[in-house]
């Protein structure tokens, strides 16, 4: 009731600005509406002849551009997510897209689908040692690295994994991993609506967590994913269970200040330009660190109109990741034609959802602009 129309919630909004149903403002007013009507028309909220339709709902990538915006500190999303949580346990409405992604989690542990069994195929690829922890995590071992589903099985994000894992190991960290203990953290599932699934994840991971790290005061986990990253960070603490979590653009940026990872001083030949994942930015404030990193991997950094707290969503976040874009045109390529319009040769990711979403979006437009992570940009630097 405190939303004061203003639309600026509106106005940063990737579904709105690519010809989706959702308006964060409109949606807002709507639940305001039939929260204070005398006379009310429809039991349901939501769906067909309610005042949000289903399609409104689903075309939310959970971004927060809506909620950085908003002046009265309105949660949209939040109030988003409950709804699809109504829909997926009680109404068994959703995209049908989502049903073979929420059985992936099930059966599997990853939304791929993936053997559980090859979780641990990316560390036969590695030139150096990599720990893999099966009990209690040994005192000498600082650091928990959590890989994650899409750092273990899809084949652009294990680069990410394979160069922060060197790079850690060229820095002298005593790290380690789970390998097949983990399981997917239930971000797509909680964002998605299925709340039932998430705990079960969340359950099984904390117990995980709580075997590995024992009576151990800091608990030091390091992570690829700003969508892990979140998870595990906030999510699980709501069930009670804390860790230090360190994305990998922190720890690698500590690590060079402090002169464990040496950088090359010559500067880079290709221009590049940073694209701010929704999880690491918005929802965590983390813009620093990416950006400390290229510019000491001697990077020129052409910043994109739309950056930082503004920066524009990849389209991944929020379960959409699972789902067809069947309405508008496409987020991820009206971000892509962004980038190329920097002129630089290549965009930085710091998440594999959006390295695989501006991959994507290159691949449809042709372009010979490269997509890769930040680390990957670093340990190029360091080997020069």
């Amino acid at each position: 009731t405190s939303c004061t129309e203003c639309g600026r919630c509106q106005s940063q909004c990737p579904a709105w600005h690519t010809d989706k149903p959702l308006s964060p403002k409109l949606l807002i007013m709507a639940m305001r509406d039939h929260a204070m009507a005398k006379v009310v028309e429809t039991e349901n909220l939501v769906g067909e002849n309610a005042p949000i339709a289903l399609d409104v709902l689903w075309s939310c990538t959970s971004c927060g551009a809506c909620v950085e915006e908003c002046p009265v500190d309105i949660e949209h999303v939040d109030h988003i997510v409950n709804m699809r949580r109504f829909q997926v346990l009680v109404e068994s409405e959703f995209p049908a897209e989502l049903g073979g992604t929420f059985r992936n989690l099930e059966k599997s542990g990853n939304p791929w689908g993936a053997n559980k069994q090859d979780r641990e195929s990316w560390i036969a690829e590695c030139d150096f040692p990599v720990r893999v922890v099966s009990g209690e995590l040994p005192e000498e071992v600082e650091y928990l690295f959590w890989v994650g589903c899409a750092g273990a099985y899809e084949d652009r994000a294990k680069k990410t994994t394979k160069a922060v894992a060197e790079l850690l190991h060229m820095a002298g960290v005593n790290f380690a991993v789970l390998g097949k203990r983990e399981t997917c953290t239930g971000d797509s599932a909680r964002r998605s609506g299925n709340e039932f699934l998430y705990q079960i994840l969340s359950q099984e991971n904390i117990e995980t967590f709580k075997e590995t790290f024992g009576n151990r005061g800091v608990k030091k986990v390091v992570v690829t994913c700003p969508h892990c990253f979140t998870t595990i960070g906030k999510d699980y603490a709501q069930s009670g269970y804390e860790l230090q979590m360190l994305h990998h653009t922190q720890l690698l940026n500590t690590l060079v200040k402090e002169g464990k990872l040496k950088t090359s001083p010559h500067k880079a030949d290709q221009k590049i330009t940073f694209h701010d994942p929704c999880y690491l930015g918005r929802h965590n404030q983390i813009y620093a660190p990416p950006r400390e990193l290229l510019e000491a991997s001697g990077c020129d950094i052409e910043e994109m109109p739309r950056n930082q707290e503004r920066s524009f969503c990849c389209g991944g976040g929020g379960g959409r990741m699972w789902m067809e874009e069947k309405i508008g045109t496409r987020i991820n390529l009206n971000r892509v034609d962004e980038a190329i319009e920097t002129g630089a040769q290549e965009v930085a990711v710091a998440c594999p959802f959006c390295r695989i979403m501006v991959g994507d979006g290159m691949v449809a437009r042709q372009s010979d602009v490269e997509v890769l992570d930040v680390a990957q940009v670093l340990l190029r630097n360091v080997k020069s």
